[in-house]
């Protein structure tokens, strides 16, 4: 019988999963009885056994030989056996000596990561409900639509709280967690208001780009409504500790000039106080507010593969619409609060192609190779 030596579950299941690699890991080569095998819940062979038994001049005298059930019992020896330095040397040279074998494969594990990671779209066409073909209901009196409704809030809900939670883990700099994510789901008022901004902001934009006539631009504005009420949720993400991000007065020098120069959007900042025009855009301006904006980057990322995860597609979005002063209000924003992006969370309608314009290697990745020229 082959059975294991390990009593946990979870060291038989790394045990199972070490024997499937090319190259076991080095420490599992104490930890099997076979001399040449990489197996770890081998039984000693009876070579193996009767090696160990016999005793060399310059050992000591043989112990009392332990019953079956103690040596079951102790399955990883604390002090060294007898073949331990021949299978130490093998390892030694196993790792100084070149291997013309490729490199061990992924685990499970890793491989599901990275595919998830790699399958990530941002997606521009959303259902408000799951498709027709992942429910279904055997109950006559039941209201489908109204069943379903209820179930896809709850889980979006839900999974929108689950990704919130990964994208808290993300790395930022002197423990500040300045991201904080607002929620907005449907059918609901603040739903309904959004989406009132978007069209506000949208028929002002195209109205002072002054590119068709007013029904026109009000028909493209009634689009937009369309488009964004058929995305079921929405989450905010903010960064705190920022400047000032609803400037009272300001000059078009100190815009200019201030914190990174030539960023600033002057040319749309009104000072009629219109809720739907945009504010100015003031960037981080210190190394901890780029840090911490780079910080709420990473936890929006975290955010969408959580999503993803969970069969939901995402967009990231940073338009015009959440530089207004009716948006800031909508979600309470703080003055210091700077608005990192409004991601628009549904199920997929229409997954879009991957598009790439720069190759991996020796683009995206770059091997530095330095040499002293003195």
């Amino acid at each position: 019988m082959n059975a294991s030596p390990f009593r946990s579950h979870l060291m038989q299941a790394f045990a199972a999963n070490a024997r499937s690699q090319a190259r076991p890991p080095i420490a599992l080569f104490s930890l099997g009885g076979g001399g040449g095998g990489g197996g770890v819940d081998h039984p000693p062979s009876p070579a193996d056994r009767d090696r160990r038994r016999r005793p060399s001049s310059s050992q000591h005298p043989r112990p009392r030989r332990r019953s079956a059930s103690s040596t079951a019992a102790t399955s990883v020896p604390l002090g060294r056996r007898d073949d331990d330095s021949s299978r130490d040397a093998d390892a030694s040279a196993h790792r100084s000596s070149p291997s013309s074998s490729p490199p061990p494969p992924a685990t499970a594990e890793a491989e599901a990561l990275q595919r998830l990671i790699v399958t990530r779209r941002t997606v521009s066409n959303f259902l408000s409900r799951p498709p027709p073909s992942t429910y279904r209901s055997s109950l006559d009196d039941v209201d489908i639509d109204d069943l379903v409704s209820s179930s896809s809030s709850s889980f979006l809900r839900d999974a929108i709280s689950r990704g919130v939670a990964c994208a808290s883990t993300a790395p930022n700099h002197r423990i500040t967690e300045p991201s904080t994510f607002h929620r907005i789901l449907a059918p609901s008022s603040s739903h309904e208001r959004l989406i009132d901004i978007a069209y506000e902001v949208t028929l002002r934009r195209l109205l002072d780009g002054k590119l068709s006539g007013d029904e026109a631009c009000r028909s493209e504005a009634s689009r937009k409504r369309e488009k964004w009420g058929t995305i079921p949720a929405f989450v905010i993400a903010t960064v705190s500790g920022m400047e000032d991000q609803e400037p009272s007065s300001l000059s078009s020098s100190s815009l200019s000039t201030g914190g990174f120069p030539g960023t600033m959007d002057v040319g749309d900042y009104h000072r009629d106080d219109d809720p739907y025009v945009n504010l100015p855009h003031v960037p981080p301006s210190t190394i901890t507010q780029l840090e911490d904006y780079a910080s709420t980057c990473a936890s929006v990322q975290n955010l969408l593969l959580s999503l993803h995860a969970e069969g939901l597609g995402c967009k990231w979005a940073t338009g015009p619409v959440i530089r207004t002063k009716s948006f800031r209000e909508l979600i309470r924003c703080r003055r210091d609060e700077m608005v990192v992006g409004l991601i628009m969370v549904g199920w997929v309608k229409r997954l879009p192609a991957l598009r790439r314009r720069r190759e991996l290697e020796g683009d995206v990745l770059r091997d530095v190779d330095y040499y002293d020229p003195r």
